[in-house]
């Protein structure tokens, strides 16, 4: 009996596994951001904000204390500047006083003036008016009496009643000529000095408007300085409220940038591959 030889049935090939489908942008970096999640980088990470958040406290702290110290420079020169036209003030008020203390001695002695110019004013015109009346007198009077009065306004003549006239005494003549050239002397230097009085007047006139004038002037320099410290003082207070708002926004302003620029950092590198 013969056996038939038996062949081994040969199994199939197997079909081929499907190709694994490409990571998307998306689940490639969720796993690099995995990757930075482990423990050791999230210490690494917290470090390296607390070490940041230092740096820009110190940077900070420096910048405040360089303006702080500026803004007390500026303090205390508005305070000496303040102390300064405080006391000023104080020498200006006791100036003021005494200036018109002066003004009102200045203004009775004044007033004393005019009074005895009143009284020379009217004195002179009694003059004039006797003067004036004497001589009206001087042709109704007889020519002894002339002769005698010639006499008494010139005492070194010797004067005599003649048919024709007087007769005087040639020491008399010549006294008489010489008072009358004096006389005329005396009338022109008499309006002469009476044009330097009306100069005078004129002159104290002037500078009793030029003292007003500057009186004015050194009020209005009073209000104009007393206009600019009052704006340097505002301007001083702004600063300082300026000065204390940036104090108080310049850190959270750091600290904000700081977190803008890693979280854009972080992002943008694993964007990146990096």
């Amino acid at each position: 009996m013969s056996s038939t030889p038996v062949t081994p049935a040969t199994p199939a090939p197997a079909a081929p596994k499907p190709a694994a489908p490409a990571p998307t942008l998306a689940q490639d970096i969720a796993k690099k951001v995995g990757v930075w999640l482990d423990p050791v980088h999230i210490i690494l990470v917290i470090m390296l904000i607390f070490a940041s958040i230092g740096g820009v406290y110190l940077f900070e702290s420096k910048e405040a204390a360089a303006a702080q110290a500026r803004a007390e420079i500026a303090t205390q020169a508005a305070t000496a500047a303040q102390a300064l036209s405080a006391s000023q003030a104080v020498q200006n008020a006791a100036t003021q006083e005494q200036a018109k203390e002066v003004e009102a001695a200045l203004t009775a002695a004044n007033v004393q003036l005019q009074q005895a110019n009143a009284q020379l004013i009217a004195s002179n015109r009694q003059l004039t008016t006797t003067l004036v009346t004497q001589q009206a007198k001087v042709p109704t009077l007889p020519p002894a009496q002339q002769a005698t009065l010639w006499q008494q306004l010139e005492p070194k003549a010797t004067v005599t009643f003649t048919p024709t006239g007087f007769a005087v005494d040639a020491v008399g003549g010549i006294a008489t000529i010489q008072d009358l050239q004096e006389l005329g002397v005396d009338r022109q230097k008499l309006v002469n000095f009476q044009k330097q009085v009306d100069n005078d007047l004129a002159q104290i006139t002037n500078e009793n408007n030029a003292l007003l004038e500057e009186k004015k002037a050194h009020a209005s320099d009073v209000a104009a300085d007393a206009t600019k410290l009052a704006a340097s003082q505002a301007e001083l207070k702004k600063v300082n409220d300026d000065f204390t708002t940036y104090k108080h926004k310049a850190r959270r302003n750091y600290i904000k940038a700081f977190f803008a620029g890693v979280v854009v950092g972080i992002i943008g590198g694993h964007a990146a591959g990096i």
